[in-house]
């Protein structure tokens, strides 16, 4: 890569083929990290998520070539140990510490545990640009490693701001935000010293997005009345000997999951709109990049998801982690091509300290 083709003539477009080929062995990858974060208490946990990106990493083949993934266990390590020894201790022992001196009902205490709630949402975008730019940097593909430039305290004070605003708008400004983080994080990106592009308006987006918020709201109400009417009908007919009884539980456990399932399925309408319009937004070179998500297929996605993580206790994340970046291979395409002869290297630094403050916030960007 990085050679002109003959007579100095530009190289040609290559047209891109993105599939997920599965590997066996996550199973036992899973359980043997599972075993080794007993006898650790825990701390191999970083070496383990390692070792899972490098598995599904190494599914995901472009033109038939897989991606590697090339941090290390030692530097999530690293980069956890200092969020904890510079952020995370301070701020829990000054907690503590003014809840003890003061006592746990003063202002000065509650204004302290305010202060470190307001920290932790001033730093999230931090966090999930820092970690985003750290896996960019260790995906490499034919040699040729990502990059994400720009300024991570940018992104999180306006990742901050988007937080206030959803909550003043009633989440109204939830598709002009999110696409603003989208274009910070897109227009930044690299492969190698090839750049990404984003260019779009939120305009698309809101139609989905009132169909989900009414949708949401309507569908809320109708479950509401039916648990008042359920409710009732079982207190007349003598199943409820007391308020708290196992069968009580169950209906409202069974509610709760009813009411839960329900919520993803109006916001899968809008959460499918915006990755199909964000892929349309993007390019590289001159190849434009289209996915297929719909509502349906996305709410299956989530409804796994969510029982992997319950009937196992989250034992199988690398399951979640494995369906979700499936998802995206399978339902991926790419129109047009790229110049991939005349790619380089990207001089970007690498970082050194993984995803501290990620880990710490426990955000995923997957």
């Amino acid at each position: 890569m990085g050679e002109l083709g003959a007579a100095g003539e530009s190289p040609p477009d290559i047209p891109l083929r993105v599939t997920y080929v599965p590997r066996p062995g996550l199973v036992r990858l899973t359980l043997t990290n599972l075993l080794l974060n007993l006898l650790t208490l825990f701390i191999y946990r970083f070496w383990a998520k390692t070792r899972v990106r490098r598995h599904v990493w190494s599914c995901v083949h472009i033109n038939g070539e897989p991606l590697e993934y090339t941090g290390t266990g030692k530097e999530l390590f690293l980069g956890a140990l200092i969020v904890l020894l510079l952020f995370i201790l301070p701020l829990v022992l000054l907690a503590v510490g003014a809840t003890m001196w003061f006592g746990p009902q003063h202002p000065v205490a509650g204004a302290f545990q305010f202060l470190g709630t307001l920290l932790v949402l001033l730093l999230t975008g931090f966090a999930i640009y820092s970690a985003r730019r750290y896996r960019l940097s260790r995906t490499t593909w034919r040699g040729i490693r990502g990059a994400l430039t720009g300024s991570a305290t940018i992104y999180s004070l306006i990742y901050f701001g988007s937080f206030l605003l959803k909550g003043l708008t009633l989440g109204w400004s939830t598709p002009a935000m999110n696409t603003e983080l989208q274009r910070r994080i897109v227009s930044n990106m690299y492969f190698g010293d090839a750049p990404f592009g984003f260019r779009g308006s939120a305009g698309q987006l809101y139609p989905a997005y009132a169909l989900s918020w009414f949708g949401v709201i309507f569908l809320g109400l109708l479950l509401i009345a039916a648990a008042a009417a359920l409710y009732w009908a079982l207190y007349l007919s003598g199943a409820f000997a007391a308020d708290w009884n196992p069968a009580f539980l169950a209906v409202v456990a069974a509610g709760a999951v009813l009411v839960y399932v329900v919520y993803l399925a109006a916001w899968s309408i809008y959460q499918a709109k915006e990755y199909r319009t964000f892929a349309a937004y993007t390019s590289f070179g001159r190849a434009k990049f289209k996915l297929n998500a719909r509502a349906p297929s996305l709410l299956g996605l989530w409804v796994g998801n969510l029982l992997i993580i319950v009937l196992t206790i989250g034992i199988f994340w690398p399951f979640v982690l494995q369906r979700n970046i499936r998802y995206l291979c399978n339902r991926l395409t790419v129109e047009g091509g790229v110049p991939l002869a005349s790619i380089k290297q990207s001089q970007q630094p690498l970082l050194k300290r993984g995803e501290g403050l990620a880990q710490a916030f426990d955000i995923d960007v997957f």
